[in-house]
């Protein structure tokens, strides 16, 4: 789309030293991969025998572009915004693919952005796919990059994808002439919500599209190693809300009530024998409340409750039974308190499975950056990406992102070792590259 080279200008960014050692416990639980020859001859047969040996400016390139890449995200950290709300971080987005020569196309799904650059040799269409959103969630103060925005906050490291995804933005435009077909760059929307993806999809994000690649940091894996696996890879997930409605009064005189705040205290005890009780611990199954809000005063019986949980699943008939189970306890309960309920399915995403040739890919060009590269099996955690997966080729990568100070995802003490932005641009812009098939 653009022939012009982008010479990018770093900045003077708030870099951290991090420490990369690695942790062993993060790591002894998990099968290596195939050996590096196997890898690289399953890797050659899908994308080539030219990545690994090819394209060695790309680590000095990175190398340069990684400072900008760190302050880009510092901004992105500091101006968190929710799902279908990343109207800033759009903005912002946007503003810098034009800077590149890119002509993005925003709005897209409501505030993605989508922007194509077309190889100099004919070649399929790749889609490289960063989630932009926040979460509804305080900081722990004391980082000079902090949010600046109350109940808000980057926590699970969306502000590194994007920050990553304008790199290989930059990184490729500079190699349009070695590319092959075109690639589509999407920042998506309300990833946190299950809703993001099929949002884009709606509006034509996957039209023409041929492969799509992710890639997520991780703060339990360290800097230097990277995850990734062919087939079932994630969980599926709903969301659900299930509200309590009672009849409210004086606290002095509960007895002429419906108390919706003891009904939901109840059933987040009783909805976990779905899987204590009912489900084998052989099969995978997660229940979670995660958020209860109702109640205004000490001395008002709250007439409404809200609680709002997830339900994580690989097989689907487990997950109709443990939905009809969700219902018919909640029934229960609140029919036996004198309250009434409804429960609704906000979002629901898919398993995530990744297919054989973009798992090769990702395979060959995290090995020409010298990682260490594990198979972490299927993980208890759910990506809408998983919708993108359904509809064509597709795989994840993990990008290891732990160390000193780097708390759990979605908590407010997260952090990552930046140094995983740019290993984050480079390896995604070697998967690019090596777009022959």
């Amino acid at each position: 789309m653009t022939k012009m080279p982008i010479t990018p200008k770093p900045t003077a960014g708030e870099t951290r030293a991090v420490a990369a050692a690695s942790d062993g416990d993060a790591t002894s639980q998990h099968d290596p991969l195939p050996d590096e020859r196997e890898r690289q001859a399953a890797s050659e047969k899908s994308v080539g025998t030219n990545l690994l040996g090819a394209h060695e400016d790309l680590g000095r390139d990175r190398a340069a572009l990684e400072p900008e890449l760190i302050e880009t995200r510092h901004a992105l950290h500091r101006h968190p915004e929710l799902a279908f709300a990343e109207h800033r971080t759009a903005t912002l987005v946007a503003d810098r693919l034009r800077a590149i020569g890119y002509e993005p196309r925003v709005g897209v799904g409501g505030t993605g952005i989508i922007a194509d650059l077309d190889g100099g040799r004919p070649g399929p269409t790749l889609l490289i796919r960063a989630d932009m959103d926040a979460l509804p969630l305080d900081e722990l103060p004391g980082r000079s990059y902090g949010s600046q925005t109350p109940g808000r906050m980057h926590a699970c490291g969306h502000d590194a994808h994007t920050s990553a995804l304008l790199g290989v933005a930059a990184l490729l435009a500079r190699r349009r002439e070695q590319l092959a077909g075109r690639v589509r760059l999407l920042f998506q929307p309300a990833e946190e919500t299950g809703q993001g993806a099929q949002a884009v999809i709606h509006d034509g994000a996957l039209d023409g599209v041929d492969e799509a690649l992710m890639a997520h940091v991780s703060s339990p894996l360290p800097f230097g190693t990277v995850a990734l696996r062919e087939g079932v890879a994630l969980m599926g997930v709903d969301f659900f809300e299930l509200t309590v409605d009672g009849g409210g009064g004086h606290a002095g005189l509960a007895h002429q009530a419906r108390d919706a705040v003891l009904a939901a205290a109840q059933l987040i005890t009783a909805l976990q024998t779905i899987t204590a009780r009912e489900t084998s611990p052989l099969d995978s199954l997660g229940l979670t409340i995660a958020s209860i809000a109702g109640g205004t005063a000490a001395n008002v019986v709250a007439d409404q409750v809200t609680l709002r949980g997830t339900l994580r699943w690989l097989d689907t008939a487990l997950r109709e039974r443990a939905l009809a189970r969700i219902e018919q306890i909640s029934r229960g309960i609140c029919s036996a308190l004198r309250v009434s309920h409804q429960l609704e399915v906000t979002a629901t995403v898919p398993v995530l499975q990744c297919a054989a040739d973009p798992i090769a890919r990702l395979t060959a060009a995290a090995a020409a950056t010298h990682v260490t590269a594990i198979d972490p099996g299927v993980l208890p955690v759910s990506d809408d990406f998983a919708h993108i997966a359904q509809r064509i080729p597709a795989a994840a990568i993990l990008i290891g992102a732990g160390g000193p100070g780097c708390g759990a995802h979605h908590a407010p003490d997260f952090d990552i070792d930046e140094r995983a932005i740019g290993l984050t641009t480079e390896i995604l812009t070697r998967a690019a590259l090596a777009n022959d098939a």
